[in-house]
């Protein structure tokens, strides 16, 4: 899946896609995106933060984005600027943008590697990059302009759609739909079962079966040994623009709004509903059949225990709270030893009877 890498853009073509106001020449040409202290005159950058605006006048790069041209022109800089509201967000679509580019000039045609075994059911779109050692399963459908890693495995009905990007060991179980322009990491599970046991008499477990599927809507990340696991009758769902980190577990039919983020190492138990544009701090763990509302921020170890109905910022393991009334407790319990002793001079140096009993 190599890419060329002798690929130019011009700073015309970069405001032509993307907006902004055009300070130098139009016919700048630069192939990628590096840090102001590295990049050269066929690299381009971007100033974010004003911390970085002495790295600004010693820049030598080729082309910079940034809030203020007249900055740079005051500190002697005489590349070609892109002015813009928002220079990270810039240099955000302006990679992506050339890293599509790069894709396009880099297949003209589908390539599936000798190694690989695709069933003859399954339906390869135009364009589609296929390495060594994947299996594609029966009824397959793989969108155009895909990129299928080394050592993928899309059982039987696995649906994706344009665009796609699964880095190499992805597997896909059986019924699993999944939408365009995604982007699955190594070592991540699509549909396995979820933990699904029912007790019986002897108290030995009995397999509930699984019997759901997944379904995954459009511009998704998935981040490496990620699990999502199917639903039990009905699909586990994960909207569109959902940005899961690497190491996050999702039980079975746990429904996950529109462009919620969700950091490292959560664990979200099943059938839990989660809202759109909320965002899971790492390691936070969430129970199952509850529901958090749009807009929720969850902090980092934070366990959840029943429903959030109203959007705030929650945060603490215990007790969860407002990050207000949870930092007005931090403070409370730092405060215990003070208070403690000054209880105790209001009521005698000897203290209460309890206050004996536990220095006892």
């Amino acid at each position: 899946m190599n890419q060329p890498t002798d690929l130019r853009f011009t700073a015309a073509h970069l405001v032509s896609e993307l907006g902004g106001r055009l300070d130098g020449s139009p016919e700048t040409q630069i192939r990628r995106f590096a840090s102001l202290q590295r990049a050269t005159r066929d690299e381009a950058s971007f100033l974010a933060h004003p911390r970085y605006q002495t790295q600004l006048a010693s820049t030598k790069a080729g082309l910079v984005v940034l809030k203020d041209a007249s900055v740079a022109r005051q500190l002697g800089l005489t590349c070609t600027l892109i002015e813009t509201l928002d220079p990270y967000l810039y240099f955000a679509r302006a990679a992506t943008l050339m890293q599509r580019h790069l894709r396009m000039a880099s297949v003209s045609a589908t390539q599936i590697a000798s190694s690989a075994v695709v069933h003859p059911s399954a339906v390869i779109g135009r364009r589609v990059r296929i390495a060594d050692q994947v299996v594609i399963g029966a009824d397959c459908v793989v969108g155009d302009d895909s990129d299928i890693g080394a050592g993928c495995v899309l059982e039987r009905n696995v649906e994706i759609g344009a665009g796609a990007y699964l880095h190499p060991r992805v597997t896909i179980y059986p019924d699993v739909r999944i939408g365009s322009r995604i982007v699955i990491h190594s070592g991540a599970v699509i549909g396995s079962d979820g933990f699904g046991f029912a007790p019986q008499s002897d108290k030995a477990w009995m397999k509930i079966p699984q019997v759901g599927g997944v379904t995954i809507g459009d511009d998704v990340e998935i981040g490496a040994n990620t699990t999502i696991d199917r639903g039990t009758r009905e699909d586990t769902v994960i909207g569109n623009g959902v940005k899961l980190d690497n190491q996050i577990q999702i039980a079975h039919n746990v429904k996950i709004g529109d462009h919620t983020a969700i950091a490292a190492c959560v664990g979200v138990a099943g059938s839990a509903v989660i809202g759109a544009h909320c965002q899971i701090g790492g390691a936070a763990g969430i129970l199952g059949h509850l529901s958090i509302a749009d807009g929720t921020i969850v902090g980092p170890m934070s366990l959840v225990m029943s429903s959030l109905d109203l959007a705030d910022k929650y945060v603490g393991v215990f007790p969860l709270q407002t990050q207000a009334q949870w930092e007005k407790s931090a403070a409370t319990v730092r405060r215990l030893p003070q208070l403690r002793q000054q209880l105790r001079s209001l009521l005698g140096s000897k203290g209460t009877p309890s206050d004996r009993a536990t220095e006892d």
